[in-house]
Formats: C-alpha cells, structure tokens, sequence
C-alpha cells in the first residue's frame, strides 16, 4: 500500500509541475496574440471575423497567467482549505503509512485514510480539471464549440471539488454518520 500510495504522490507531483508550465505558456502565447489582434484593429484594411476575439484572449491570459490565485479565490468561495503555491510542490512527501492505522475503527476513518493518503493527487488533479474547463471556456468564446459556456463551468466547479474531497467527504460523513 505503501508504494502505491508514493505512486499516488509522484504522479500528483507530476500534475503539479506540469500546471504550471501549461499556464504560463499558454498564457503568453494568449496575451501575445491578444496584442497582435488589438494591433489588427489598427489597421483599417484589415476586417476582424471575431471582434470579441482579443478581448477573450486576453481575459484567458490573465486567468492563466495568474492561476493560482485564481484556484485560491475559487477554493475560499467553494469554502474549502486548500491553497495552491508553487514552493510547496517540491516540500510536498508521501504519508508514511501504518496498515493497522490505515484500516481505521470504522468505514468512515478508512475512507477519510484514503483521502489522505491520496490528498496530492486529488489536489493536482482538481487543478487540472479546472485548468481544461478554463481552457474549454476559451474555445466556446472562440466559436470552435458547439456547446454553451455551462460545460466548461460545471467541469471547473467539479475541479474544485475535487480539489476541496477530503472537506466534501467528512462533510457528507458527518451527514450519513
């Protein structure tokens, strides 16, 4: 259990390098284009198809550019605990874990065992589901969805939850318990 437990936590720790590489990238290559098209309007031989389209990028940019303070504010709306920061990726380590302690009393201490040991996992890969809604909200403003703009919403409404399980979980515990 133990090793699939360290797994749970390298792949966590992978999902949490790669955010926010994906960000910044994307984020400036967003902003950089948003500048091109506002530089477009500038030129009166030029027609734009889209005239929302450096706005929407722009707005993208600065989403993805200033992620985890987004990720922050979502997380202290949804009333979870979590903080997200880019130093605390590398301090991150594995719960040791004892397979008597591991087990718990009931059902509901095992569970919430679980959550714990996976805790990296959940929290890097809630980020990634709100880091694809953010980018899927990006293309529905581009036009090249055919969906509406409540998909790509409810996928980062349900990142956060994710990210926020271990809260969700003794919540509904406490509910059923």
């Amino acid at each position: 259990m133990q090793g699939f437990t360290n797994l749970g936590a390298d792949v966590g720790l992978a999902i949490a390098v790669l955010i926010p590489l994906i960000c910044y990238l994307m984020g400036g290559g967003l902003l950089i284009a948003s500048i091109y098209w506002f530089w477009q309007w500038l030129n009166p031989a030029r027609s734009i198809r889209h005239p929302w389209m450096p706005f929407a990028a722009l707005f993208t940019s600065s989403a993805l550019l200033s992620f985890q303070r987004m990720l922050n504010f979502a997380n202290t709306t949804f009333g979870g605990g979590v903080t997200t920061s880019s130093s605390a990726l590398t301090s991150y380590t594995a719960p040791t874990l004892d397979p008597s302690t591991m087990a718990g009393s009931t059902p509901e201490d095992t569970l919430l065992n679980i959550i714990t040991a996976f805790e990296l996992f959940f929290q890097a890969y809630g980020a990634l589901i709100v880091l694809f809604g953010l980018l899927g909200l990006y293309h529905v403003m581009q036009g090249n969805r055919q969906h509406t703009t409540s998909k790509p919403i409810v996928q980062m409404v349900f990142g956060v939850a994710v990210m926020n399980v271990h809260s969700i979980a003794s919540t509904v515990i406490g509910y059923f318990g």
